[in-house]
């Protein structure tokens, strides 16, 4: 794909996640051949925020 296309599409996943993270749900990917859920502290932690959300100081 083109690569503006790629950016644009990984801050849409980036939001979107960060969203359902934000509201308290977990989500799911796939992961090691299975469905996964990923919880919000991880989503946080996978972005490099605080277990609220907010970034580190």
């Amino acid at each position: 794909m083109h690569p503006a296309i790629d950016a644009a599409h990984e801050r849409a996943n980036r939001s979107a996640i960060l969203e359902h993270a934000r509201m308290g749900r977990s989500v799911c990917e796939w992961g090691d051949g299975q469905v996964v859920w990923i919880t919000p502290e991880q989503i946080f932690a996978r972005y490099g925020l605080d277990e609220n959300g907010k970034p580190k100081a």
